[in-house]
């Protein structure tokens, strides 16, 4: 909306005492104005506070935080030195507890608002055993000897000597790039164990999601055929779950990945390199519908709308999509729902301390 005559015209620079009314997929809280939106990271839900407006849009503001007049009884301390600074957390401000179950809260009304779903089936978030020091890797930048993350938006580098949700072997790693002085360029550091193709950054939660999805292929009265793993990197869910089905299939872009996948891969495990829009009509027509799982495990931007189609005109008896984006995991399920029930949905943190949400999706066969 535009700011008619009758309403003020908020201006950068300007000082406004705000009620925080929501927070916003990105981690950003969310208060309103004569009607304008206005964005604000390091806040909660329920708080007041006053804040510098920085941007002005027609719709929406953007302003940082100045103070807190009446805080959240879920506001902690941030340990973190460089917290809201550099770009890598969001939540370091908000209790554990609090930061699990408002995540849960966005995926359930992701689902509603975007999903068509009146009463979601989204279950209790699943919590990370380590709320820090879980990341098994991170990217750093470094300039002249200054070594670092960029800031939010930027490619400010902000100087970091610890990152406080990185593990102990990382960081260790990331003093001894800073000791180095390296000058210009990036480096990703890592710990030391060998895992090929795509990992997941949480280890404890890596192996938590392994088990959920373990239970949600778990064919009920029909035994398991056939599960397809669309998107399946170099086997990181279809080596564990081999044993429960006749035969896998593997599809993935990534023709290293592919070629790690089959290395290690069982017997009745078959891997195949290619876009999972070229390979999974095929592969799904040539299945059976009843006794086959499809596995789902997409980027962020979710499914082409060519992979659903494929997905309605040969429905497998049940879908098991695993996602790092509700809006796009709701996109897909509105789309599926022509032919499929959304039975349940699990929420995992894998990234604490972000506004990140992983989830695991079971949809029947109508």
């Amino acid at each position: 909306m535009a700011i008619s005559e009758h309403t003020p015209a908020f201006r950068p620079g300007q000082e406004i005492t705000l009620t925080i009314n929501d927070l916003a997929f990105g981690g950003k809280g969310v208060g309103r104005v004569n009607g304008i939106a206005c964005f604000v990271p390091g806040v909660i839900d329920g708080e007041t506070v006053r804040v510098r407006i920085i941007k002005v849009k027609s719709r929406l503001m953007e302003a940082i935080l100045l103070e807190v007049l009446e805080p959240s009884p879920y506001r902690v301390e941030a340990p973190c030195p460089v917290f809201l600074k550099c770009g890598g957390c969001n939540y370091q401000h908000i209790d554990y507890a609090h930061q699990l179950s408002f995540k849960e809260k966005q995926l359930r009304e992701a689902l509603r608002r975007l999903g068509g779903l009146e009463t979601p089936p989204v279950e209790p978030m699943i919590p990370s055993p380590s709320p820090y020091h879980y990341r098994n890797r991170i990217s750093v930048h470094f300039k002249e000897g200054v070594v670092g993350f960029y800031a939010e938006g930027s490619n400010r580098i902000v100087p970091v000597e610890r990152c406080l949700i990185a593990s102990e072997e990382v960081n260790t790693g990331l003093k001894e790039l800073i000791k180095s002085r390296p000058q210009n360029g990036d480096s990703l550091i890592g710990e030391k164990k060998r895992y090929g193709g795509f990992r997941q950054v949480n280890n404890a939660v890596a192996e938590i999601l392994k088990e959920t999805v373990r239970a949600a292929v778990q064919p009920a009265e029909v035994p398991g055929l056939l599960l397809i793993d669309a998107y399946c990197g170099a086997g990181f869910f279809g080596h564990e779950l081999h044993t429960l089905f006749i035969k896998v299939i593997g599809i993935e872009r990534s023709i290293a990945s592919v070629a790690m996948a089959s290395r290690q891969g069982a017997v009745n495990e078959e891997y195949h390199a290619g876009n999972v829009e070229d390979l999974l009509p095929s592969a799904l027509a040539a299945a059976p519908s009843e006794g086959t799982v499809l596995l789902l495990d997409p980027p962020a931007e979710g499914l082409a709308e060519i992979v659903t189609e494929a997905i309605l005109e040969q429905p497998p008896f049940r879908i098991v999509y695993v996602s790092c984006d509700p809006a796009t995991l709701s996109r897909d399920a509105k789309r599926l729902s022509e032919r499929y029930r959304l039975v349940k949905v699990t929420p995992l943190d894998m990234f604490p301390q972000t506004a990140e949400i992983e989830s695991v999706s079971i949809f029947e066969k109508i």
